[in-house]
This record gives C-alpha cells, sequence and structure tokens, in this order.
C-alpha cells in the first residue's frame, strides 16, 4: 500500500521524484528571515539568493525566499516527496502574500483582546494563515503549559476556521519579533542565526568580561548569542598563560597578575616592591615559592598550644530547692 502512494506521488510531480541514480537540482528556500531552510527541487529554473518564488506548501502554494541558488545534490540524499519550486512570485502572487498579511494582522488583533479577557498568562508574538485559508496558526510565548482550550474555542466560533496554538521560545520569539540589540544593529536570531546553541556564565568570565546580568542578557532575557562566536579563539589564546591573581616572576622582580590582555598577551603584574607594569605573557614565570602558597601547602601551622583546647569550668552544683512541708 505505501508503495502505491509513492507511485501515485511520483506520478502527480514526475518533475519532484529524484532519479535512482545520479544528481537532483535543489535549491534551499525559507518562509521568514532566518528561518528554517527546506529542500526543494528546482528543476530547470534559474534562481539566485534573494528571488522571491512560488513552491508547493502543506494547504497550496506557498510563497518563500531564495537561500541556497540550486545545485545539484546527490540523488539518494534527496527526500523522495520532496517537493517542487512552481515559478517565480510575479506580482500578483506577491499581491496574494501581502493581503494574507493583513487578514491574519487583523486576526492577530483580535486574538490579542480575547488573551486579555481570559487573563491567560501567554504573550502573543506572530499570526499566520494557511495559503488555503481554512487555518490560523497563532504563535504565543509562555514560561509555563498554558490551557487555551476555552479560548481556541472562542476564535474558532469566530473565524469559523481551524486554530492551531503554537508555543515558542523567549529566543524564538526574538526572532520573531526582529529586535535591536544593544550594539545597534538588529539581533542575529532575526538575520541568519538559526541554530540556538548553550550559553553560559563561563564564557564572559573566559573572555575577561565582568559577570553583570544587565551588559550579557540580551533583548529574550537570555545570556547573548554572540558570546559563543568569540568563545573558542579566547580559549585557544589562553592556553599556557599564567592566570589571574597568579604570583610570577618578571624581569623587574616578582609580583602578583592584576590584569590581563588575552588579545595582546600582556600581564598587568603588581610587584612586591611597589607599583604596577605590563609585561610580556612569555616573560611572565610562575614562580616556585609561591606556587606552594597558593596550593595552600605553604601556609603556616598553628602551634600546637594555640590548639590545646583549655579545660572546660565545671559549673558549681545549685543548691537543693528546700521543700517545704504542708502543715495540717
Amino acid at each position: 500500500m505505501e508503495e502505491q502512494i509513492e507511485n501515485i506521488e511520483e506520478e502527480k510531480n514526475p518533475e519532484a521524484a529524484p532519479s535512482p541514480g545520479g544528481t537532483t537540482r535543489v535549491t534551499g528556500i525559507q518562509h521568514r528571515p532566518a528561518g528554517d531552510i527546506y529542500t526543494f527541487a528546482a528543476s530547470d529554473l534559474e534562481l539566485s539568493a534573494g528571488d522571491r518564488v512560488v513552491v508547493e506548501g502543506e494547504h497550496g502554494e506557498s510563497v518563500g525566499i531564495v537561500v541556497k541558488p540550486p545545485y545539484d545534490e546527490k540523488s539518494k540524499n534527496v527526500p523522495r516527496n520532496v517537493r517542487s519550486v512552481l515559478r517565480v512570485a510575479t506580482d500578483e502572487d506577491m499581491s496574494a502574500y501581502y493581503a494574507r498579511r493583513e487578514e491574519a494582522r487583523e486576526y492577530f488583533e483580535v486574538c490579542a483582546d480575547r488573551i486579555a479577557e481570559h487573563t491567560l498568562p501567554m504573550k502573543l508574538i506572530d499570526a499566520e494563515l494557511t495559503e488555503g485559508g481554512k487555518k490560523v496558526i497563532f504563535f504565543f510565548f509562555a514560561e509555563q503549559r498554558v490551557d487555551f482550550r476555552s479560548l481556541v474555542k472562542d476564535l474558532a466560533s469566530q473565524f469559523h476556521k481551524y486554530i492551531e496554538m503554537r508555543q515558542i521560545g523567549s529566543r524564538d520569539a526574538s526572532s520573531f519579533l526582529g529586535c535591536m540589540g544593544p550594539c545597534g544593529r538588529t539581533t542575529c536570531c532575526s538575520t541568519f542565526l538559526r541554530d540556538f546553541h548553550s550559553i553560559s556564565i563561563a564564557m564572559a568570565k573566559n573572555q575577561g568580561l565582568s559577570p553583570n546580568p544587565a551588559k550579557l542578557t540580551g533583548m529574550c532575557g537570555k545570556l547573548k548569542c554572540c558570546l559563543n562566536y568569540e568563545n573558542k579563539a579566547y580559549s585557544e589564546l589562553r592556553k599556557g598563560l599564567p592566570k589571574h591573581n597568579s604570583w610570577v616572576e618578571t624581569p623587574r622582580g616578582v609580583g602578583k597578575i592584576s590584569k590581563m590582555d588575552i588579545l595582546k598577551q600582556q600581564c598587568c603584574v603588581r610587584l612586591e616592591g611597589g607599583g604596577e607594569a605590563k609585561f610580556p605573557c612569555s616573560e611572565c614565570k610562575m614562580t616556585q615559592a609561591r606556587r606552594q602558597d597558593q596550593s595552600g601547602k605553604g601556609k603556616p601551622k598553628r602551634d600546637s598550644k594555640q590548639r590545646e583546647r583549655k579545660p572546660s569550668r565545671k559549673k558549681k552544683p545549685s543548691a537543693p530547692e528546700s521543700e517545704s512541708d504542708d502543715k495540717e
């Protein structure tokens, strides 16, 4: 039965079905900026990055943006049910696309009002109307799971369409909205960043940044994704360098490292004789005597007399309470 279904799909779209051997001409399409990239069969169309095209969607035709120009891919790596690019988007296609966006915006405002009426702990991010016009998808952000069954019933009875609610994370919400970062540019997640890696405060310490949440937190409330960009380079540059607050021997004597410039490979040392001076990290060597102090082995031991406990004073026995005889 499954083989018959696959044969029917190939008969409907013979150009999309990849041949058993050889290569297939495909292209990468995204439906929104910094969205997931989907593979489509490009057939003989001449496409370039940034072109608007009409592709086969789940509910009819859909408009997408070319991210990867057409290229030849091995047929074994191409899905058998791959969809095709139908044509380059015309002015009529773009007018219909913008009209659907405007209609989805109206649904967005109505849904936002219904959420306020039901007092649901959720933030509405975006609304999308499928090409067939029978389904509306609402994207929202919430810290926890939300019971929105009553909300869906109200929306379905008012719009007379299928309603789908999709919960997304805080980083995905920022990519949908397209916020401005503290650097003055549009956030990375809404322009080119598609994969979100785990970010830790250790990355900030590795790059010599002060652990200030106000400066390290992005518009989504999480640690900035850009902390991961240069973390690998700083880790490579730190190899073989003395640690911060370590005692080193310099050409001007012994001192303690107070500051470090990882990129310039310089150490600012507070000398024992007084004053501070900058030296290349290659000229700062750990001293043997100070290593023992840092490891805790060189600390002076307490005198045995100090460790002896003083004999505890015995409390004087309290006088027994006198019992008063009951007089008859």
